[in-house]
């Protein structure tokens, strides 16, 4: 019987799966923000599904903020499908990435997400709010995030490199075994930063030529995965 019960269930999930991504495609955004929002209970009630629709709603932001800088505020099935994403449970990822590379965004909020291991390059967030942000290990090569707020976020081990960080709020971020060869940053708010010996200036420009100095205390080994996400995924970069 409970066999039965479980074959049930998953037929459930199956047809909530098919109609959420029936209506991604709707030409109503509140119909369009309601699938969003399906889709996040449907990996909760059946975290297997997480995968897919980490896939699904990357895509989503990719095809509707690809092609010029699009504010968040005026976008609110964009702004719900990053929270969505934001918000999930990372434990079933599986091999999957956040994957926004290219994207042009602006105003995002973003704050205590957790994009840990996303694959973020070339992307736009200028004027965001990714306070308190989970960025380990992500992937933020030659991205914008000029003006954005990143106070307290974790980016240890992160991947800056020509990362454009001009007047952004860096203020207490987490930059432990980061590399930010040859960012900008210019303006930007570097009061309490945590650095270690393995975080990389190369070349980062910064006129007012006050970087942080390491800390003592090394930024404790991943544990989480034995491959980082983005590592996993740099083949597909660009």
């Amino acid at each position: 019987m409970s066999e039965e019960l479980t074959i049930s269930e998953q037929g459930q999930i199956a047809d909530r799966y098919d109609k959420a991504i029936e209506r991604l495609d709707d030409d109503s955004v509140n119909i369009r923000r309601g699938a969003i929002f399906s889709l996040q209970g449907i990996m909760e009630d059946s975290p297997r599904k997480q995968p897919a629709v980490i896939d699904d709603l990357s895509q989503y932001i990719r095809t509707h903020a690809a092609k010029k800088v699009t504010s968040a505020q005026k976008a609110p099935d964009i702004q719900a499908a990053l929270s969505v994403l934001g918000q999930r449970d990372p434990a079933h990822d599986g091999d999957r990435a956040i994957d926004l590379r290219g994207v042009q965004l602006a105003d995002v909020d973003l704050k205590g997400a957790d994009l840990s291991g996303a694959l973020l390059a070339d992307a736009v967030f200028s004027r965001g709010d990714l306070g308190g942000t989970k960025l380990s290990g992500a992937d933020l090569r030659g991205a914008a995030l000029r003006r954005t707020i990143l106070r307290g976020a974790d980016l240890s081990r992160a991947n800056l490199y020509k990362t454009d960080l001009r007047e952004a709020d860096l203020t207490e971020a987490d930059l432990r075994g980061a590399d930010v060869t040859g960012a900008e940053l210019a303006g930007a708010g570097l009061a309490d930063v945590r650095v270690d010996g393995a975080t990389e200036w190369t070349g980062a420009h910064r006129p007012e030529e006050d970087l942080p100095t390491a800390t003592a205390t090394p930024v404790p080994p991943d544990r989480t995965t034995s491959t980082p996400a983005s590592e996993r995924s740099s083949g597909d970069a660009t």
